[in-house]
């Protein structure tokens, strides 16, 4: 089943549609995020928006080849986060003609942060955070792959990744600003003493 958390204050009601009606029409207009010029019409995440305004619409989520599937609601009253097998959106609920990817992909977790007002999402490198006002940062590359979040706090986002250097655990740590999404440690370094990767 679908997590829907909508956490975060919200102007407008989400479910999942389980199945499509038989005639194959909605009464309701269908608008598909991104639009299907290159993928089935019928492939995506299929959910019912209705808007505090009562504008109500049935929004087909593109899906990417992964697991996470959210449905979140966003420091934005008005906008909704969609997470679809990885794939994520932000969508204005009463014109979701307007609506962005968020540029982290495939989005592996996703994490609400209600005192901060951030959505911090987190692909298998980087991480990113939306705040009331779009998209609030992009970290650089914190580790090799795997990234895994182990703790939020008001000041930093702490987690571990891959690491091929490290003989004995294949994990490295990594520690990102919470405003800014700054990496707090260095760059791993090259045996020719190079940064491994842009800081």
């Amino acid at each position: 089943m679908l997590e829907i958390d909508l956490g975060f204050p919200h102007l407008y009601d989400v479910e999942e549609l389980g199945e499509l009606p038989g005639t194959g029409k909605f009464a309701d207009p269908v608008i598909f995020f991104p639009p299907p010029n290159h993928r089935p019409e019928h492939d995506g995440l299929w959910l019912k928006v209705t808007a505090a305004s009562g504008r109500t619409w049935i929004g087909v989520f593109g899906l990417s080849a992964y697991s996470l599937s959210r449905v979140i609601s966003s420091p934005d009253s008005r906008r909704l986060c969609v997470v679809a097998k990885g794939n994520a959106y932000i969508v204005k609920v009463d014109e979701p003609e307007i609506w962005e990817q968020i540029p982290v992909n495939p989005v592996m977790d996703v994490r609400l942060l209600q005192e901060e007002r951030l959505l911090i999402f987190s692909d298998f490198v980087r991480l990113a955070a939306y705040g009331s006002n779009g998209l609030a940062w992009r970290s650089p590359q914190v580790c090799w792959d795997g990234l895994k979040i182990v703790s939020v706090t008001r000041e930093t986002i702490e987690g571990t990744g891959f690491d091929p250097t490290n003989a004995i655990t294949h994990e490295s740590r990594f520690v990102v600003d919470l405003k800014t999404g700054r990496s707090l440690l260095p760059v791993p370094s090259s045996t020719a003493a190079k940064p491994v990767w842009l800081p």
